[in-house]
Order: C-alpha cells, then structure tokens, then sequence
C-alpha cells in the first residue's frame, strides 16, 4: 500500500477526531430534532391523566387485588375535574391513533429519503408534527372526531423523521462512529421522553386554561424554533455543506463504509428473502410492543394501581427514560470500545447490546408484576425495564445501517412501519385487559405478554441477525478514472468517468 496515502489518511484521521465538525452538529441538532417530536409524541400520556373526568373512593387497605389510596380518610370520594368523560376503551383509541397515521408514512419517507434526501424529509416532518401539536387544543375540545383526525395527521407527519434520520446518517456518519454518534442521535428520544414527562406533569399543574393546554402549545413552538436552526445549518450530505472543512469531508466519504449507487432501483425481493433484514424486522417488533405498552401506559399504571398525583406521576414516569438514555450512550461507547480495542465483530456486539436491551427489560417487567403495592420496588423494577431497553441503540436500532447503508432508510421505513402497528395495539390491548385500572392482577397479565415477547423476539434476533454488509447492498459503478478509497476494513475501488 502506499505509503503517502496511509500518512495521508492518518492525518486526516488525526485532525477530524479533534474538536468540533460539522458531522457533530449534524449528530447534535438530529439528537435535538428527535427530542423535541418525542416531546410531542409523549405528552399526551401525562396530559390526558389531567383531561379526562373520573371519580374514585378511597379505601383505607384497598379493595381486593388493588391497592390503598395514601391520602384522604377511608370511604371519601374524590373527584379529578378532566373536561372529558371517556372510558379506558376511549383512552386507549385516544394514545393509540397517532399511530395509524405514523405508520402508513414510514416506507414511502425511505423511499423519498433514498431518491432525495433526508434534510427536508426529517426538518418538514417535525415542522408540520409541531402545527399540529399547536392545533390539538383546539381539535380536541371541538369533538373526539376531530382530535382523532388531528392526532392520525402529527402521527403521518411524525412518520417520515426515522427513515429520513437513518438516510441521513448512513450519509453523514463514518462506521467507525456509528455506534456512539448513531446511537447519541437515537437516544434523543429519550431525552424528550425524560423532558416531556416531568415537564407535562407540573405544565398541568398552572392555573391557566385547565393547564393541560399549555402542555400542547410549549413543545409545539420548540418545534418551530428547532426547525429554523436545521433549515439553514444541515444539508444532505457533507459533499455538498459550505462550511465543511476538506479535511472533514474526505474523511467521512472515506469511511462510510458504501458505496452511493447512481442508478438502479431497491432490490426489494433481495431485501425480503434476507434473514438478517428479518432478524432486524422481528427484533423491531417485538421492541416496540413493550416500549409502547410502557411508554404510553406507565402515567396511567401510576395513577390508577400506585394513585400518584399529576406532579409525582410525571416525575416519576420520566425515571425510567432518564435511566434509558443514560444506558443508551455508555452502550455505545462500550460498543465502540470493545470493536476498536478488543477487536470483537460488529455481529457479535449488535446482539450483545440487544440481548441486554430485551433479555433484561423482560425480566424486570416480571419482577414488577409480583412487587404488588410496594411502590418503591415496582418503580425501580419499571425503571430498570425501561433502562436497559437503552442498549437496544447499539443493537437492532443502528443494524439497518450496518447490513445496507445503501438502502438505510428504506430498511428503517419498513420495520418501523410493521413494528409500530404495536404502537396503536399495545395501548388498545392494555385497555382491553385492564377493565379495573385498579387491578393488580389485570396489570400483571400487561406485565406477562410483554416480557414474553421481548424474550421470543431477541431469541429470533440472536438466530437469524448478522452486522455483515449484504450482498444485494453492494452496487458496482462504471466509471473511468481509479481511485482508491477505503471504508474501514473494506476497500473498493471508484472510477468517474
């Protein structure tokens, strides 16, 4: 090899690790950009808590298989003043509906992210998330139709920022970074999660218009604000970024690990004879029915079996994605710790961190299931489940990048579409089951189908997955000047015509 050409890529090496490039803005306003849509996503959970009318006395032991109420003398009644008498059924419809809309928009965004890029994909996504979010007080007091139809249209809207993330940073990204930077921008998620929650809780509290509008209104105006900043400081790709050094950009084009196809159309039939895609797809799946069931149903689970207040409840419900995306960034730094230092495979440290991320969660929802009305033990157990969930980011979350960065985000439309008919089913099940909100027992069942899928679907995972890049990902071009161009441990040759 050369050997100006391996000093020459040591520097450049040596000189983008330092400091702060445009590659890490781009991780840090996409982190930001996931954060805020997951605030609008999640708010509902501790609002509706606020918005719906319900009565409920007071035991001083509890009733049979639920448990006691801590304030208030036995027999009294107490009264939460929602503007809105819907039943568990109700509810669950109400959490559930975004996503009928944020699924029919996943695979059609990969397939517009691939052909034109994410930029406008994944920004116009959360600007038009962010109207409708401003408009949701105002649907919801106009009819239940209309806030169903409001919420079906932030889910369509919402649905196009993943596969737009995911194309975007199998552009930006090189795989040498792709866990810790990949994993930093997913785990913006919980952040909003752990910002939204608590933040929902105490906005409900203010003496202003019932409070729970208020909820609505904040996080659709950060939207609009974080829009303005990734509209004129993030393109497609580094290759076409003003204010990109030369030195920056060569190293991310040379270690991208793919080659960008000129032509051609998706190797559909390849994709779904893949194994490997269906390890992801199936992994996908089964994530999310126990990331939705807690996700939408843990502010309800507080209030209706632990009775924590509005305030208490938000803060509490928000523990456990503080944990996650805690878990979700030392993960990934431990991936890439373990894949540049101790030289394990990619394929072995991707089901690794899912493993922990699934195989664990499981567990801790059984635990929480026999913990009963010992408060401080079912938090920690949920807190747990919730967290460890966090390592799933350098698992099958980051895989469709590893497998075919060419195709990424068509890959990630197509799983998160499927994976999020959990994402309206969980919450319609969990009201199904739990006709008693109160029912120790009804939430132990909720608990039990959980664990179990998350247990069969990493058992799938740790089968079928692999980390190698496919064949059907791999596009030759003809072109006719040679350059030589290494991406990691594979090295291709390009020619341009």
């Amino acid at each position: 090899m050369d050997i100006s050409l391996v000093q020459h890529e040591a520097e450049i090496n040596s000189i983008t690790r330092k400091g702060f490039g445009q590659r890490h803005l781009f991780a840090t306003l996409g982190f930001l950009g996931l954060a805020t849509v997951y605030m609008m996503r999640v708010n509902l959970s501790v609002a509706i808590v606020d918005m719906v009318n319900s009565t409920r006395t007071l035991e001083e032991n509890g009733t049979e298989g639920t448990c006691p109420f801590p304030d208030g003398p036995a027999g009294e009644t107490k009264q939460v003043h929602g503007e809105f008498n819907w039943d568990g059924p109700t509810q669950g419809l109400v959490l559930g509906c975004f996503f009928w809309g944020y699924m029919s928009t996943q695979i059609p965004a990969g397939i517009l992210a691939e052909k034109h890029g994410g930029k406008l994909l994944f920004g116009g996504g959360i600007f038009l998330t962010s109207i409708f979010t401003l408009i949701t007080p105002m649907a919801v007091r106009i009819s239940l139709k209309f806030f169903i139809a409001v919420r079906v249209l932030t889910g369509m809207a919402e649905g196009v920022t993943l596969p737009a993330m995911h194309s975007l940073m199998a552009s930006w990204i090189p795989c040498n970074e792709r866990s810790t930077l990949g994993s930093f921008i997913m785990a913006g998620m919980q952040f909003g999660t752990v910002v939204a929650l608590p933040l929902s809780g105490l906005l409900c509290e203010v003496n202003i218009d019932n409070g729970w509008p208020l909820v609505f209104y904040i996080f659709g105006l950060s939207g609009l604000i974080w829009f303005g900043f990734w509209h004129t400081k993030i393109t497609d790709s580094p290759e076409n970024h003003p204010a990109i050094s030369n030195d920056e950009k060569e190293y991310i084009l040379d270690h991208l690990g793919m080659q960008k196809r000129t032509k051609g159309g998706t190797p559909w039939y390849a994709i779904f004879t893949s194994l490997p895609f269906w390890a992801i797809f199936v992994a996908h799946c089964g994530n999310n029915w126990g990331f939705y069931t807690l996700l939408t149903e843990l502010p309800t689970y507080m209030k209706s079996v632990l009775h924590f207040d509005i305030k208490s409840n938000g803060f509490l419900s928000a523990l456990p994605y503080l944990m996650m995306w805690i878990v979700a960034n030392v993960s990934s730094w431990i991936a890439d710790y373990y894949r540049h230092n101790r030289e394990t495979s990619v394929t072995t440290i991707r089901k690794t961190c899912n493993s922990v991320g699934t195989f664990v969660p499981g567990l801790a929802l059984i635990c929480a299931a026999y913990t009963g009305c010992n408060a401080v033990s079912t938090v920690i157990f949920l807190t747990i489940a919730v967290g460890s969930n966090g390592a799933t980011y350098s698992g099958f979350q980051v895989n469709h990048i590893d497998i075919a960065p060419n195709y990424a985000g068509i890959l990630m439309g197509l799983t998160n579409c499927f994976a999020n008919i959990c994402g309206f089913l969980a919450p319609y099940v969990v009201g199904l089951i739990t006709t008693d909100e109160g029912s120790i027992e009804q939430w132990q069942l909720v608990f039990f189908i959980s664990a179990g899928i998350y247990f069969v679907s990493n058992t799938f995972f740790l089968v079928f997955s692999s980390a190698e890049d496919q064949n059907w990902n791999r596009i030759v071009e003809t072109h006719s000047t040679s350059r030589p161009r290494s991406f990691g441990s594979i090295e291709t040759t390009s020619k341009v015509e």
